[in-house]
């Protein structure tokens, strides 16, 4: 039997992390209690697993809660859904927690889009945060590079 491998690499190493974003405080400049961080996503990408981690819970100024929500405009928490980021609650450091019941498979994109990455805050706007760094992970492939390569082999 043969391994197939795309680009090179193996199905283990395509299952890992592909990409992340690291999004501090100063990144949250919005003079509104929300504040969306895009991450394009074209044609054909399938976002896989999505997770986070809190380096530092976020505070500052009258802030008294911040969540997380990661989806996209047909699903705002279709990867994250809410946990709970600031220092005045109990920030999860690790996530998302998959819920019973809830979809964890991902999405394959038909049409450029962005994943969007929703700050809400409670007490005050996002940008009176004076700490906070947190890092999302995305695992994403491009279904139409995988066929042209597995073809072409």
């Amino acid at each position: 039997m043969a391994t197939t491998k795309y680009g090179g690499k193996s199905i283990q190493e395509l299952s890992a992390y592909t990409d992340s974003i690291r999004i501090t405080h100063a990144d949250l400049t919005a003079s509104s209690t929300t504040q969306t961080i895009q991450k394009d996503v074209k044609a054909g990408d399938q976002v896989r697993f999505v997770a986070y981690k809190l380096h530092t819970s976020f505070d500052g100024g009258a802030t008294s809660a911040l969540t997380l929500n990661v989806g996209d405009g047909s699903d705002l928490d279709r990867f994250i859904d809410n946990p709970s980021i600031h220092a005045d609650a109990s920030a999860i450091v690790f996530g998302p927690q998959v819920l019973p019941g809830t979809d964890s498979i991902g999405k394959v994109y038909a049409v450029d889009d962005t994943i969007d990455i929703l700050f809400t805050a409670t007490g005050a706007n996002v940008s009176v945060l004076t700490a906070g760094d947190i890092e999302i992970f995305f695992n994403i492939i491009n279904i139409n590079n995988v066929s042209d390569d597995f073809k072409n082999s």
